[in-house]
């Protein structure tokens, strides 16, 4: 069976997008099958797998890691999803439609998704213990939870570390028994009033290029805390700038580029 995809970036966040009205065998979409596709050495390669499907305005969406587990929302993804619309139908707007919430999409010369209130709620988070618990066992960080429609652990270090220290450092937050699904693990370098360094260790994925929902969660704690002192943020990524504005109904806009590379069959 033969599967039509297109392969996609957002600021070097990659990922392989399928239709699921391209699908003939449903049943095929397994997290087997999400793990087998993102394979850099023996699939396509890609970040997160997207599945897809268009009616009237709306994006019906499902995001799969590299590891084959799902997540909530991806952040460059849903510009992708935009932007991949706007190719095929010519829409400048829709709303993307995942299992837990709605995030309208605007395009435009860049794409801009409304991300939505953010969420402090331990259940949103998937805490099962105080977060004091942890700060006190990693007194080299400045620790705050948060939900953007997925969990993230946003981390201001006291000092800078190495990407091999990320890696290791984001391995072990990710799947600390303290949160109860896995989390996101942003860590986060303040460089001026309106800029905010950011290194993302993804849920399910590992280090990346970049990470929409990281950029939002980081820049809305800084904002929220004092540390930036302007409701419009720059996230620089190793991948990309992503511009972050906080609204007075206190939603959380990002707004950047995506990229069309290529279509094929698998």
């Amino acid at each position: 069976m033969s599967i039509r995809f297109e392969k996609m970036h957002a600021i070097g966040n990659d990922f392989v997008m399928i239709n699921y009205d391209d699908v003939f065998d449903k049943s095929i979409l397994s997290p087997s099958f999400y793990k087998s596709v993102s394979n850099r050495t023996h699939g396509i390669g890609c970040d997160t797998v997207i599945v897809y499907r268009y009616e009237n305005g709306i994006a019906f969406t499902s995001f799969f890691n590299s590891d084959g587990s799902e997540a909530e929302i991806c952040g460059n993804g849903a510009r992708c999803i935009g932007l991949l619309l706007n190719k095929k139908y010519g829409i400048k707007n829709c709303i993307l439609k995942t299992k837990t919430r709605d995030y309208p999409i605007i395009i435009d010369d860049t794409v801009s998704v409304d991300m939505g209130r953010p969420s402090f709620a331990v259940d949103d988070i998937g805490l099962v213990d105080s977060l004091d618990t942890l700060q006190k066992e990693f007194s080299e960080f400045k620790m705050f939870c948060i939900s953007v429609g997925n969990p993230h652990l946003v981390l201001f270090p006291i000092k800078t570390f190495s990407e091999d220290e990320i890696k290791s450092i984001g391995a072990k937050f990710e799947s600390h028994p303290i949160f109860k699904n896995r989390i996101n693990v942003s860590f986060a370098y303040v460089k001026s009033k309106n800029e905010i360094e950011l290194s993302v260790f993804e849920r399910g994925v590992g280090l990346t290029q970049a990470c929409g929902s990281g950029a939002c969660a980081t820049a809305y704690i800084a904002y929220k805390n004092g540390f930036v002192d302007t409701e419009n943020i720059a996230v620089i990524q190793k991948g990309g700038v992503l511009k972050i504005h906080i609204d007075k109904h206190k939603h959380i806009w990002q707004s950047g580029s995506a990229t069309y590379v290529f279509r094929g069959e698998l």
